[in-house]
């Protein structure tokens, strides 16, 4: 269908059936599905004030494309600047190779600059092996880091054995300050974090939409009641699950032996953003990330969090050799300066 006249513009509560329908017949190796209206899923479902563009065509009744773009501050080469982070680009597989990828980025890109103003920083993320969208993004980002690891783990059935003296629960209101301070000081120096305070916290977990409680922050305490280790849930899978498509033979061997993922191969995620832990006590944060993925089990069937490489904290993560699969990220940036490479970046992490 090439020659076709596009139309981009905003995204309207009306445009819910059109974005399930797109999501639904996407031809990618996950499909998207939305358990939550689409529009109320995209506009009210993380901490993060987000936007969206669909695409309509001269002669075609459904939308032929979408990508959203989420709002925040994040600490980049020492100072806290705007962020504008692209995602969710679609675009349905007979309107493709006619710009499109590009016609969406450079819409959100104009709506970043306008609200945030010329010295935001945007960024999009991609898997390693997606040429197209890195060809997509390097006609408009300055440089392309990474890669970063992604890793996707079976929630637990059984709790995990406790260090004597420690226990996690649900952080509680006189907690927060303390916890986003020790948060913040945690990655004071990587690039891409947001600092937290207290009413980021409430903020966070006042998101209900449809009823769902999407976020919980996790803490660590010892017998005093010290804080030694946290981190951030969002419970993507309340509001969207992902299906495997033709997944390999391989994995579906490994699948049945070892349960990686359901047995319908629906995918409904938990992701962990910000594990921290105080001097000394990585094995807090370590008895956390297995707390929380016993702790997930009713919500999600899968943990994913991500890391640079080059991360200390990553030890927290114990994985098995057959936690698969384990994404590598690239991260597509224009900043107003060139991104400091010698610092760690913090995982923004996907919507």
């Amino acid at each position: 269908m090439l020659n076709q006249k596009f139309t981009l513009r905003a995204i309207r509560p009306s445009d819910g059936p059109a974005i399930i329908n797109l999501n639904t017949e996407f031809d990618d190796d996950l499909t998207t599905r939305f358990l939550l209206d689409p529009y109320v899923a995209i506009t009210e479902g993380t901490e993060f004030r987000t936007q969206g563009v669909v695409v309509e065509a001269t002669g075609y009744e459904e939308i032929v494309g979408m990508g959203t773009v989420r709002f925040s501050r994040v600490q980049f080469n020492g100072q806290v600047l705007p962020l504008a982070f692209l995602d969710n680009l679609k675009v349905r597989e007979e309107f493709r190779g006619q710009g499109l990828g590009y016609q969406i980025a450079s819409w959100r890109i104009q709506q970043a600059r306008e609200i945030l103003g010329n010295d935001c920083v945007i960024g999009t993320g991609m898997l390693q092996e997606n040429l197209a969208s890195r060809a997509v993004a390097k006609k408009w980002c300055r440089e392309v880091i990474g890669p970063l690891n992604a890793f996707i783990v079976p929630v637990r059935s059984r709790v995990p054995k406790s260090p004597k003296g420690i226990t996690v629960h649900e952080i509680e209101s006189r907690e927060y300050e303390e916890f986003a301070a020790k948060q913040n000081m945690f990655y004071k120096d990587h690039n891409f974090y947001m600092q937290g305070d207290a009413n980021s916290i409430t903020r966070s977990l006042s998101i209900v939409p449809g009823g769902k409680k999407l976020y919980r922050i996790y803490a660590v305490v010892d017998s005093s009641g010290n804080l030694l280790a946290g981190a951030h849930v969002w419970f993507r899978g309340l509001i969207k699950s992902d299906t495997i498509n033709n997944p390999p033979a391989a994995l579906r061997i490994l699948n049945h032996a070892l349960h990686l993922f359901p047995a319908d191969l629906v995918i409904r995620d938990a992701a962990v953003t910000g594990l921290w832990h105080a001097p000394d006590q990585l094995q807090a944060a370590e008895y956390l990330w297995e707390m929380i993925r016993y702790l997930s089990k009713d919500e999600a069937t899968n943990i994913a969090t991500g890391f640079d490489p080059r991360d200390p904290i990553q030890a927290a993560i114990k994985l098995k050799p057959w936690h698969q699969p384990r994404p590598k990220i690239m991260i597509a940036i224009h900043g107003p300066t060139p991104i400091d490479r010698d610092k760690l970046i913090f995982s923004y992490g996907r919507v």
